[in-house]
């Protein structure tokens, strides 16, 4: 997926610019600062920061953040918007930091673009130092994912999303 960021990277950056796009900037960004706000968190790690949003917000927090992006544009920009901040090319699958590195650790709309996000997921909890918190914003499809008939196979054996995901339509 990240060479997919990687040819549509300008366009995304571009699209966002600096604050966000409308859910993000309303609707996640609240809830996922309203988590940290209060918090003594020391060390931050971003995962899949993209071209920087969200360790800028940190940082007003008052929290340090690292961030770490498989896309190398995502990182210049960030290090362009952020000459002072630590960003790194790196996979979520394979973050190379040392285990407890972090107490706080975000993975805001990432878990979407990563191939292998149980190996993601695992590394976030191993560079988590005990007690820390992992912080995971993901999007989801309340009719997909809606128990128990979201994606029915029909007829043909292909998959078909009921309007009404408790099957009764």
């Amino acid at each position: 997926m990240s060479s997919e960021w990687g040819e549509n990277a300008k366009a995304w950056i571009d699209h966002v610019g600096t604050r966000g796009d409308f859910s993000r900037e309303y609707v996640l960004d609240p809830v996922m600062l309203g988590r940290v706000r209060h918090a003594k968190y020391k060390s931050a790690l971003d995962v899949g920061c993209g071209e920087d949003r969200v360790c800028r917000l940190l940082a007003k927090q008052g929290i340090p953040a690292i961030g770490v992006d498989p896309t190398e544009a995502f990182i210049a920009e960030a290090r362009h918007r952020d000459p002072g901040g630590d960003y790194r090319v790196a996979r979520a699958e394979e973050l190379g930091f040392d285990d407890g590195s972090f107490d706080l650790v975000v993975s805001y709309l990432t878990l979407i673009d990563i191939e292998d996000f149980r190996v993601a997921i695992g590394e976030m909890t191993r560079v988590l130092a005990p007690g820390g918190t992992l912080l995971i914003a993901n999007i989801t499809s309340f009719f997909s994912a809606g128990p128990p008939n979201g994606w029915p196979l029909e007829g043909a054996g292909t998959e078909e999303l009921r309007s009404d995901p408790m099957g009764s339509d």
